[in-house]
């Protein structure tokens, strides 16, 4: 049985009572698949070190015995209770073993068992995704990439199920922070919720506190010292950085991206398309980077933009196909900005 891309999040939350005895997880997202494969498993049995109503089915055991499956499903549990089956990979032998089981016609009857399966990227001639689409007693959900209002809807609903305040600046941060991996924002929102303790309002400089890494903090002071034109700091920022082991290419795409960003918007602002502060809001830039953005736009000519872009294409193209040191590159050409200045 299929579940609509739409419906999955919904269906995930009260899957525990659902009318089906199992689930396929599979798809090309690696990190949506075992999220979500960690929280249905949790869903049927809260706690997974629980020996008597966990079990792990190898590929190896399933490909030796086939009718392993059907001998856990009919099983009961020494202590009573719905037994949870696992089985990761084995795509072959998992599909052998379903069609084994599903030859009994009334097997959804006999046990209240769950059997939860995680695929990897199966295409629509899978024999393992076939027989679990097209049974009606068993779930099959495809993971994709989500896209931003996805993962800003279910880093909002995490929150509130847990009864934290918060506001959109918050849940831009966290994407900002982790991207779309969920596992990684349920751990990180975790010990913010620890560090709050009795205080369930999660501002924007909690998360900055807590989630800002002495790298980050550096690239920033590297990006503003250069676009200030304090190439003499800027050198000690990007010093700062390689210590951090953190490399020349890293950099200068940071670099590249916010003067793209100054460009687009003096543009926008030179051609007259929109006023300044629209242009500013137009480069969905993070809060907290917006008041020395309009520093550096209000500085900085598209002449000198259009300089710098070119460079440090040039850099970038020149670091990748000679054998020279990329950290002695960048240094460089850093000071030959602060030379010409």
């Amino acid at each position: 049985m299929k579940i609509p891309p739409a419906q999955i999040e919904n269906y995930i939350q009260k899957i525990s009572a659902e009318k089906i005895i199992g689930c396929l997880i599979f798809g090309p997202e690696a990190a949506v698949v075992s999220h979500r494969f960690d929280v249905i498993a949790k869903k049927i049995s809260p706690n997974l070190s629980d020996v008597f109503l966990v079990t792990n089915i190898s590929k190896e055991r399933l490909a030796e015995d086939k009718g392993i499956l059907i001998d856990e499903f009919l099983s009961m549990s020494m202590l009573g209770g719905r037994k949870l089956i696992l089985i990761k990979d084995g795509e072959a032998a998992s599909a052998a073993a379903l069609k084994l089981l599903f030859e009994d016609q009334n097997f959804f009857q006999k046990s209240e068992n769950f059997i939860l399966i995680q695929g990897g990227d199966l295409d629509k001639s899978s024999a393992l995704r076939k027989v679990c689409e097209d049974n009606p007693h068993f779930a099959a959900i495809a993971c994709y990439e989500d896209n931003d209002a996805v993962i800003k809807k279910y880093i909002s609903d995490e929150l509130n199920r847990r009864r934290i305040k918060f506001n959109s600046q918050v849940v831009a941060m966290f994407l900002e922070k982790f991207g779309k991996d969920r596992q990684m924002i349920l751990q990180e929102m975790r010990k913010m919720i620890t560090f709050l303790g009795e205080d369930k309002n999660l501002t924007i400089e909690v998360v900055e506190r807590l989630t800002a890494s002495e790298s980050e903090i550096s690239i920033a002071e590297f990006i503003n010292n250069f676009a200030a034109k304090k190439f003499d700091l800027a050198l000690i920022s990007a010093e700062k950085l390689f210590r951090n082991a953190i490399d020349a290419i890293t950099i200068l795409r940071f670099l590249s991206n916010y003067m793209q960003k100054l460009h687009q918007a003096r543009v926008e602002i030179d051609s007259g398309m929109v006023d300044f502060e629209s242009a500013v809001k137009n480069q969905r830039l993070f809060f907290k980077v917006e008041g020395e953005f309009r520093k550096h736009l209000k500085s900085l000519s598209q002449k000198f933009l259009v300089k710098n872009l070119r460079d440090l294409e040039r850099l970038e193209i020149k670091i990748k196909s000679s054998g020279s040191n990329p950290r002695l590159e960048f240094i460089d050409f850093v000071q030959s900005l602060l030379r010409a200045k």
